[in-house]
């Protein structure tokens, strides 16, 4: 009878680390970090790769959205152009899966030649209600690599914490005269993303439905796929 109470009490525990009051992201800050996240402020770390010249950038933020919103706005990548600071263009080029897709972007970039780049991107749902958007760059212009992710989860009613983690490779005529620029503007990406979805929900309502539709049915196509 004890084993089947710890075993009840084991499972709630395990479980409730799934409910949107748990926030495993909050976990990988320190107090003041936290507190500053909690108050509606961001947060970036920066941590140093050896051999690469820019290091790999985390910024987190909370957003005034649901995970399967956030994961909606973010997985129309036709539609990034329209939020993303300095895109220029961003079109879906070839489609692997319903939730792998390569997308073509073109970024203005200030002195140097404006950069164009195709990067794969695959999207996932994680425990606890949460979501996780992936790429790799395939090819580039001018940059070597990039490789990141944007983890979305939930957070309390009805709003989510993203962390944004990137980890570009320049080329060597990027690397010292565009770091601080660079770094700036993965901040200012993910606080573009938090307003966009927050603007979608208050004031383009079925336009986000439309793109929650979307994703629903890219999951769903990828849960129904026969196993190989």
């Amino acid at each position: 009878m004890k084993g089947v109470i710890w075993l009840a009490v084991w499972a709630a525990v395990w479980l409730g680390m799934g409910l949107p009051g748990w926030c495993g992201l909050l976990d990988e800050l320190d107090a003041a970090q936290r507190r500053e996240v909690l108050a509606g402020g961001q947060v970036m770390l920066q941590e140093t790769i050896a051999a690469k010249p820019w290091p790999r950038i985390r910024v987190f933020q909370i957003v005034r959205a649901t995970p399967e919103e956030v994961a909606a706005v973010f997985f129309d990548y036709e539609n990034s152009k329209s939020y993303i600071p300095d895109l220029l263009h961003s079109r879906i080029s070839k489609t692997i899966t319903p939730l792998v897709l390569e997308v073509d972007y073109e970024v203005d970039v200030p002195i140097l030649a404006d950069e164009a780049y195709t990067a794969r991107n695959e999207l996932r749902a994680i425990h606890g209600g949460g979501f996780q958007v992936s790429w790799i760059l395939l090819r580039a212009i001018q940059t070597k690599g990039a490789e990141g992710n944007l983890r979305i989860e939930p957070h309390g009613d009805g709003h989510s914490m993203i962390c944004y983690t990137n980890l570009v490779t320049p080329s060597s005529g990027m690397a010292k005269i565009l770091k601080t620029l660079a770094l700036a503007r993965m901040q200012k990406t993910v606080d573009s993303i938090a307003r966009k979805v927050e603007s979608q929900e208050k004031n383009h309502p079925r336009d986000l439905a439309r793109q929650v539709a979307a994703l629903r049915e890219a999951l769903a196509s990828q849960t129904a796929a026969p196993a190989e």
